[in-house]
């Protein structure tokens, strides 16, 4: 991606340029993005188009921040967040750099949504740019977060300087983004670069240790939740946590914190070894689902291939369960492209499809469907139909998935059962 100056993008009028700030340095999983040049086949031409959302992960009433680059000026460029209400006109000063800053509503329910921007040229001819958008529920712990400068920063509001701090000053932060919300200690609010605020994690973290040993442990799991808000990769935090929902018997959670704490220190013994306990605790409640993530050759060894099968449909009912909820309106739009698109000898995806597993069984082999889903990745939208096929007495997934692109209304398949689905019917 290139470089590029932004506007200080959370001051409300975006009429001035505060710092040069990339997209590149940022958390690229973090960035909903659509770049390139407009398709033969659309209504207006442009050499270049790019349309970026961040953060792409959000939670309720909080703030994302829309650009939109071009190559050519346009008469308008307009956002329609799904269920957020009425459309939003970005702002520009020459017609090819446009922006807005627009707060999440509350109402918005959380799961994936899309954001779409139309843009319109001179002669009123527009093309469309979809990009996603995963909210969140807020989490109360994220509210008045005690911050430290560490450098001179300047305090931004409506575009304009409201005060300068220097370094060791204390502020409040109302919720975290690349830039703080923060409040003054005379009740003003503003913004301020992330890079220059001390982010207290490891005072967090010891708060969250004094709270567990005194067996506070409501205390102790805000602070370590407070921790990890600020640095995901803490693994002691999330070692912690385990502990805390192991002694609330809240085994499914302490599952999930340890394989984080895992993911980040490998290497840890003290990990590992609770690891092995919990693996041990959920195996005796015959909860496979959880030990085939923590400790797979636990399971394996332990269980027949009978047992093996039926884990494996809990695990795939899980995945599913656990992603976050796609609105319906992205749902059914997504799915009905894929099942109308044509393969390469004019049949409509849904017609091949069915035909391909009416012959697939008509064989004797036992297919377990589990339908079409839609999941988001970090290069856009997926349309899935989930299969299983029976194999030596064994599930295994023979799942059929496809890339959308919802401004072009393509589908191109990702996987080999898609190809041969897309070139053969």
């Amino acid at each position: 991606m290139k470089k590029r100056g932004l506007l200080f993008f959370l001051v409300i009028s975006l009429t001035v340029a505060a710092y040069a700030f990339s997209f590149e340095d940022m958390d690229q999983e973090g960035i909903s993005l659509k770049a390139g040049p407009t398709d033969v086949t659309e209504e207006l031409s442009l050499p270049w188009v790019e349309a970026v959302l961040y953060p792409r992960v959000v939670e309720k009433g909080q703030e994302v921040f829309v650009e939109v680059q071009l190559a050519a000026p346009v008469k308008s460029v307009k956002l329609d967040l799904e269920g957020g209400g009425e459309s939003l006109a970005l702002f520009s000063d020459d017609g090819k750099n446009w922006n807005r800053v627009l707060k999440v509503s509350p109402e918005v329910p959380a799961g994936i949504h899309l954001a779409r921007v139309q843009i319109t040229g001179k002669n009123d001819k527009s093309i469309q740019r979809t990009l996603d958008l995963i909210v969140k529920e807020r989490l109360q712990a994220g509210t008045n977060i005690p911050l430290t400068v560490l450098n001179a920063a300047p305090v931004f509001e409506n575009g304009e300087v409201v005060r300068q701090l220097l370094p060791g000053i204390q502020v409040t932060a109302l919720y975290k983004a690349p830039f703080y919300r923060v409040q003054l200690d005379d009740g003003r609010e503003g913004w301020i670069e992330a890079s220059r605020i001390k982010e207290p994690t490891e005072e967090l973290f010891l708060l969250g240790c004094r709270a567990y040993q005194n067996k506070d442990y409501a205390a102790a799991l805000q602070n370590f939740k407070q921790a990890l808000r600020f640095d995901q990769r803490h693994a002691q935090s999330h070692f912690y946590l385990a502990k805390i929902y192991w002694t609330q018997k809240k085994l499914n959670l302490a599952a999930d914190e340890i394989k984080q704490a895992i993911t980040y220190d490998p290497e840890n013994e003290q990990f590992s070894a609770f690891a092995d306990t919990l693996a041990g605790k959920l195996m005796a409640a015959q909860n496979y689902a959880k030990v085939l993530e923590l400790k797979p050759e636990l399971l394996l060894s332990q269980l027949k291939n009978k047992v093996v099968v039926a884990q494996k449909e809990v695990k795939t009912t899980k995945v599913a369960a656990a992603a976050p909820a796609v609105s319906r309106e992205i749902l059914g739009d997504s799915i009905a492209l894929v099942k109308n698109t044509k393969t390469a000898k004019g049949t409509v995806i849904a017609k091949a499809l069915n035909s391909v597993l009416n012959l697939t069984k008509s064989l004797g082999t036992k297919i377990f469907e589990d339908g079409w889903h839609v999941a988001a990745a970090s290069d856009g939208m997926r349309v899935i139909y989930a299969c299983r096929q029976e194999k030596g007495g064994k599930l295994e997934d023979e799942n059929f998935e496809w890339k959308i692109d919802m401004d072009r209304g393509s589908a191109a398949p990702l996987n080999e059962n898609a190809r041969l689905l897309m070139n053969r019917w």
